[in-house]
């Protein structure tokens, strides 16, 4: 129990690491706003996001899934968590409750979600999830997965 605390706190710890270098001063330019729109262009492709990330769910590296799930795991008042991926997936009620009653100490719930639709959906690519996060506005974990990639 106390490695799993341990790998907790080290995570929670690499979380505030990533909102520091997150942060990006007020003010963008014109570049940055053609970025953007090539950003919103691809994150509304499934098709597109499937041929660049065509990897199945349950091939994601495990640090690329810590990373992920650090943000993810949480639960938002926003209600942009794993919560809402799962809804997005197709995950009925009592299935998502049961996620939230989890111990996330010992249980990553966005995991979890990733596992069972991998399980239910063998061709769910990673595509796939940038996609839905796009959907639920979790630019924050799209970055992850971009950055992970080099993309």
């Amino acid at each position: 129990s106390s490695g799993i605390n341990a790998e907790y706190g080290e995570m929670e710890s690499l979380h505030q690491a990533r909102i520091a270098e997150d942060h990006v001063p007020a003010g963008s330019s014109d570049e940055d706003d053609e970025s953007e729109d090539e950003d919103e262009a691809l994150l509304s492709d499934p098709h597109l996001l499937n041929e660049i990330l065509p990897n199945e769910i349950n091939s994601i590296p495990y640090q690329l899934l810590r990373d992920l799930s650090i943000l993810m795991d949480p639960l938002s008042t926003a209600g942009s968590d794993f919560t809402s991926l799962a809804s997005k997936i197709g995950f009925c009620a009592a299935y998502i409750r049961y996620l939230k009653a989890l111990n996330i100490k010992t249980n990553s719930p966005f995991q979890e979600v990733l596992r069972v639709w991998a399980d239910s959906a063998p061709d769910a690519t990673v595509g796939d999830l940038v996609y839905l996060l796009a959907e639920i506005k979790r630019y924050d974990a799209v970055s992850e997965i971009r950055d992970f990639y080099e993309l």
